[in-house]
């Protein structure tokens, strides 16, 4: 799945951001359920990367918590693309620097070989896989 850095459509017209290290010193959500919450790599075309140290001003460690903080307007913070897909259509997050990306993230299934594994567990995994598949690209949202 993408990520996004993301923030309240109110929040962003407090800032001009044009490059990712104008984000560097903006008020930042950590979701610390990820391994590395402040530190992101931001990538454009096949030259440009850029890394950034974000300093968190709140750190949260469930990603729904974090949904709900960027959307009251405490801060940026990265989110996957299914989750801010909605907020982004209704413009209740703006997508912040649409141009740069973020690693992608990922969502792993651990089971035994195939020989033992029960079907219901290869059931969760076709709909995991189906759901993936139908949900498609997020579209890009506005500039910050």
């Amino acid at each position: 799945f993408g990520q996004f850095m993301v923030c309240g459509a109110e929040f962003a017209g407090r800032f001009k951001a044009r490059e990712p290290e104008d984000l560097a010193g903006l008020p930042f959500v950590a979701n610390m359920a990820l391994r590395e919450p402040l530190l992101w790599q931001f990538s454009r075309g096949d030259d440009e990367h850029e890394t950034v140290r974000m300093q968190a001003t709140i750190a949260i460690d469930a990603t729904p918590a974090v949904l709900a903080a960027v959307r009251a307007g405490a801060g940026l913070s990265v989110l996957p693309d299914f989750l801010v897909r909605d907020e982004l259509a209704a413009g209740r997050l703006v997508h912040i620097l649409p141009e740069w990306r973020l690693p992608s993230g990922g969502i792993y299934t651990v089971y035994p070989a195939a020989r033992f594994r029960p079907p219901k567990v290869t059931r969760f995994v076709e709909m995991l896989v189906a759901a993936e598949q139908e949900m498609g690209p997020v579209g890009q949202g506005r500039g910050g």
